[in-house]
């Protein structure tokens, strides 16, 4: 481990993510618990060894207080010592974790979450439309509150239409070439596919939008010294931290407010790795839409403000790029499963770091970046992982 932090005294040991669909014949605690013991396996433990749980209880049962991971213990068959119901998902979640075992709250915590039976058909994802003030009563949903952010930047910077639409066709074809992601096969995918796409909300046609999909995720931790004696390859924790702006999908977000968020907590992140931007070798970005990436490269401090576009498509973003991006084709064609979506960038950060992520593999991976929510959401979370 890197240093003398609490965080570096705790390692990821396990990781899984089950089949991803468009639609799957299970149920989300289901498809959520085979997630979990999957990672358990891979990291060589099962149920018995936990004692911590950062899990969202999606039901049938079980209490209506959501997120509700507690209701988790009478699943593994044992009392829990840790529970995390702040956020309970991706970067927030292992962090949570993490300083649990840290300061010997629990020993190993599970960090997971997905959804199954839960898409029908053509209709949008619950999750995009919460039952907020002006938001489900007005027809709102997440890609138009990132939309507000977009335009505003489309209008100060008009970023060449090509060269966004790259981005969004270069993460795609990353599925493609993914056996694993629900759009495998289903390109190559250029520039001009993702410009010809249907409008859905300006200035974002269809495929510079993430998916929704089912399927689950999961990560184990555990201390450094357990690590030690595990099969897997420990991936180190390096550094990490959040940013909280505003509640999500309440009030609209402001550009101004927002396109800069999670600056701060990349700040504190990198100086606590002591590493910076430039080290990175994998970038696990939160995708959920094309200019939500170009805004993160922006936010790190890799190019100024407005020139994200022209920066990426000289720098390159595939695993022969400067900076390879979402190497598992990311939430635009790998998967989007709701409450495990900000997990399953964290299983492919891991994956690059064992060197096991299959087609998508960058050679050398020693430093892999993590990122989730963004300025629509207005809060941003950011982890720094390593080799053990």
């Amino acid at each position: 481990m890197k240093g003398s932090h609490p965080l570096h005294r705790v390692a990821i040991v396990g990781v899984a993510a089950t089949e991803m669909a468009r639609q799957l014949d299970t149920t989300s605690a289901e498809i959520s618990l085979r997630a979990a013991l999957a990672a358990l396996g891979d990291a060589g433990l099962t149920s018995a060894d936990v004692d911590g749980v950062a899990a969202r209880w999606p039901g049938p049962g079980g209490t209506v207080f959501q997120p509700g991971s507690a209701d988790w213990a009478e699943v593994f068959g044992r009392p829990l010592r840790w529970v995390c119901d702040t956020y309970p998902q991706g970067v927030p979640g292992a962090l949570d974790a993490a300083a649990a075992i840290a300061a010997g709250l629990c020993e190993t915590a599970v960090v997971f979450g997905g959804q199954a039976g839960v898409m029908g058909g053509a209709t949008v994802a619950d999750y995009t439309r919460p039952d907020n003030e002006f938001i489900a009563c007005w027809g709102s949903l997440t890609a138009a509150q990132f939309a507000l952010v977009a335009q505003v930047y489309r209008h100060r910077f008009t970023p060449d239409p090509e060269k966004m639409a790259a981005i969004a066709a270069a993460i795609r074809n990353a599925g493609h070439a993914n056996p694993a992601a629900v759009m495998t096969g289903r390109g190559p995918f250029t520039a001009a596919d993702v410009l010809a796409s249907p409008m859905v909300a300006e200035p974002f046609r269809l495929l510079d939008l993430c998916l929704a999909t089912e399927g689950a995720a999961a990560i184990v931790l555990t201390t450094a010294e357990l690590a030690r004696d595990l099969p897997q390859p420990p991936v180190a924790i390096l550094g990490g931290g959040s940013e909280w702006h505003r509640q999500q999908y309440v009030n609209p977000p402001r550009y101004d407010e927002v396109w800069g968020l999670g600056a701060d907590a990349a700040r504190r992140a990198f100086e606590l790795a002591e590493l910076s931007p430039q080290d990175v070798n994998v970038f696990e970005l939160y995708d959920i839409n094309t200019y939500e990436v170009v805004r993160q490269f922006e936010m790190l401090g890799l190019c100024g403000e407005g020139e994200g576009a022209d920066y990426l498509a000289d720098a390159g973003i595939g695993i022969d790029g400067r900076h390879p991006l979402n190497t598992d084709g990311g939430l635009l064609s790998y998967s989007h499963i709701g409450w495990g979506g900000p997990t399953l960038k964290i299983v492919e950060a891991a994956r690059q770091l064992r060197g096991t992520a299959g087609p998508g593999q960058v050679p050398d991976t020693e430093i892999a970046l993590v990122t989730g929510a963004g300025s629509g959401a207005q809060y941003h979370n950011v982890m720094i992982l390593g080799r053990g």
